[in-house]
């Protein structure tokens, strides 16, 4: 393989990868982040009786509103997560992996620590780790604002309902489709579940709204979430891409198991700040 070719190829990969970051950040950042999703009541029925189906507009808004107590009440987790990286095409097959010890404290603070890494050296250090790096790019406020789903950037329906097997039990959803206003690096286009019962996110699957670069002709993702005793916090996000020089990449987030996370009860003043 010539160097040009070589270097269309790794470009191509970086540049993907980079779009399929896209899917992650919304994925996280639709949720508050790396912030958790704690149970609370709401949802179908409340215990009122008969149940009533909710607009999707008054699912945001339940959505919305708790996402602001689950960003107060969630203190710390510790995780190490597994990023990995996959590339089929021109120049073969290349792949790396990298495991990050993951550390969250309220109410932004965040670190990551690799501890193995292992594959091409090149893709572990130009993409794994700046993949690791751009984190905070994404839950920045400012962003943070850009992909919150509300009315000022999204449309929604609801097309349905639909249980959903996770890997803490099967869940009953609303199934919404949302259609971003403005097209931009940051939104998205696809279908939310949220959890009937306390109004958290379970799954997305979506494209982005805007395709970050030439080289890229399709991409999608979907991300998962878990619940750990009252949290939902991130399990799995898998972003997929097509590059028009030719090629398929892959990139996995694996979240681990979560063996701590410190959640407390809100009080009344904590939940003014969050709303703040």
């Amino acid at each position: 393989m010539n160097p040009f070719a070589e270097r269309l190829k790794v470009a191509a990969v970086i540049v993907s990868v980079g779009a399929l970051w896209v899917g992650g950040a919304q994925a996280q950042s639709f949720t508050g982040s790396d912030n958790a999703a704690i149970g609370s009541a709401g949802g179908r029925g409340s215990g009122t009786g008969e149940a009533v189906r909710p607009t999707a507009v008054e699912i945001i808004a339940r959505l919305l509103e708790k996402n602001k107590e689950r960003s107060a009440a969630l203190d710390h987790y510790e995780s190490e997560r597994t990023y990995r990286v996959e590339y089929t095409g021109t120049g073969g097959e290349h792949r790396a992996e990298i495991q990050v010890q993951a550390e969250y404290s309220r109410p932004d603070r965040k670190r990551f620590t690799v501890v193995t890494e292992s594959g091409s050296k090149f893709l572990c250090e130009k993409v794994l780790r700046k993949l690791v790096e751009s984190e905070q790019e994404a839950t920045a406020q400012s962003n943070r604002t850009q992909t919150t789903l509300g009315p000022e950037n999204y449309d929604a329906e609801l097309v349905g309902e639909e249980t959903v097997a996770t890997a803490s039990g099967r869940v009953r959803t609303w199934v919404l489709r949302v259609t971003p206003k403005v097209d931009n690096k940051f939104t998205y286009r696809g279908r939310v579940w949220v959890s009937e019962d306390d109004d958290a996110v379970v799954r997305i699957q979506g494209e982005p709204a805007k395709s970050p670069s030439w080289w890229i002709n399709r991409a999608a993702f979907e991300s998962t979430y878990v619940r750990r005793g009252d949290v939902w916090l991130p399990a799995k996000n898998v972003s997929s891409s097509h590059v028009r020089i030719g090629g398929e990449a892959t990139l996995t987030i694996e979240y681990g198991t979560y063996p701590v996370v410190a959640a407390r009860a809100l009080k009344p003043g904590d939940e003014v700040a969050a709303r703040q």
